[in-house]
């Protein structure tokens, strides 16, 4: 696979500018193919002989190439869902006692604050929050000032959903570890759109997606936790496949590694399409995907801001920015902007408590056409 067959292969690209990848991404044609073949095949009946035992094949492998796409070990991935289930596991897996504190930061996506919310009723903790600025060291001055003693986790975005800026994650992780504090970092902007390598991180914690800029199926998520942080969460989350061994009496020993996080009954052909995914990236070239959304990206800042009365609110370099560009426009709401641009079938995402900012989002599959549709559709509205 080539970079230009993204687009051949996703025919929503032929009839919208989509830039929602960083919400919902349009599939291509083949993991749409290979992911309704294996649900067939599963669901034909899944008793009979070989079936049950092919489709966790297909599943250990995705687990293999998901580890392998972020330089992680695959007994520390879970598969499954979304990014907030990582969150949960580790939200819910802490021993909380009234007055512990969590640092977050003030742009977090709801699914990264809504647990921490309802455990300000449930256990008395507090939560502090770190103002995202473009101005790194004095964000990393805040951080410092909002650690203490009773801070049990800092769960932080990799890529801020609301601006798109690249926060310091390692600088964060380490001035963290200084305190002997965790992290954890909700990577749903940032898996499949910038580099990622969580032994370079080196955060204790990593949640993202699969359904945004990896393009799999709806539905596929997962987690990494480090390996030597697998026994320090007491499992909530837990069930039938957890277990190394129980018996009938209340014995139980649970799994060593992160896959004792899944249980039940789960829906393969869906992680197995993601894993078909991975398969056309890794074909492709991750560097030349990154390398495509940073141009990309860069192209679109520019073109944005010479959109009269448009204010832009990604940092210009890219280097501390992604491929979300953010922007608001003097005088318009984000939904009058939404609805505009929709009706030049133009694709792009309000962000909620807000009424003005507009969140675009780069992909490989976004071409030169789509941008002069997105600037021509924004320069109709002023």
């Amino acid at each position: 696979m080539q970079l230009s067959d993204v687009r051949r292969l996703t025919p929503i690209t032929q009839e919208f500018a989509y830039f929602q990848s960083s919400g919902f991404s349009p599939k291509m044609e083949p993991v749409i193919e290979e992911t309704n073949r294996w649900a067939r095949f599963q669901n034909a009946g899944g008793a009979a002989p070989g079936i049950n035992e092919k489709m966790l094949e297909g599943f250990e492998a995705t687990r293999e190439k998901v580890a392998r796409s972020m330089n992680a070990d695959s007994d520390e991935i879970v598969l499954g869902e979304n990014t907030t289930i990582g969150i949960n596991i580790v939200a819910n897996g802490i021993d909380w006692r009234a007055g512990d504190n969590v640092i977050l930061s003030d742009k977090e996506h709801p699914g990264n604050r809504i647990t921490w919310y309802s455990h300000v009723r449930r256990y008395g903790i507090e939560l502090r929050f770190l103002e995202v600025v473009h101005d790194e060291e004095l964000m990393l001055d805040q951080f410092e000032r909002l650690l203490d003693e009773r801070t049990r986790i800092v769960s932080v975005s990799h890529v801020c959903r609301r601006t798109g800026q690249r926060l310091p994650a390692r600088a964060l992780v380490d001035s963290a570890h200084d305190r002997g504090v965790p992290v954890l970092l909700d990577g749903a902007q940032a898996y499949g759109a910038v580099p990622l390598d969580v032994r370079a991180l080196d955060c204790d914690f990593y949640a993202f997606s699969g359904h945004k800029y990896i393009m799999a199926p709806q539905g596929t998520g997962g987690f990494y936790v480090r390996q030597d942080r697998i026994p320090w969460i007491q499992p909530s989350w837990i069930g039938s496949h957890s277990q190394k061994d129980f018996d009938l009496e209340g014995g139980l020993t649970l799994l060593d590694e992160a896959k004792r996080f899944e249980f039940g009954t789960r829906n393969l052909a869906d992680q197995v399409g993601w894993g078909k995914a991975l398969d056309c990236w890794e074909e492709i070239g991750w560097e030349n995907v990154f390398a495509y959304i940073e141009s990309y990206t860069d192209r679109a800042k520019e073109a944005l801001l010479a959109v009269p009365g448009l204010n832009l609110h990604t940092p210009l370099p890219y280097e501390r920015s992604s491929g979300i560009v953010t922007f608001s426009l003097e005088g318009k709401t984000s939904a009058e902007i939404q609805e505009h641009l929709k009706g030049e079938k133009v694709l792009v995402a309000p962000l909620e408590l807000d009424g003005s900012m507009i969140r675009v989002s780069t992909h490989v599959f976004n071409n030169g056409e789509d941008l002069e549709r997105l600037a021509a559709g924004l320069r109709g509205l002023t």
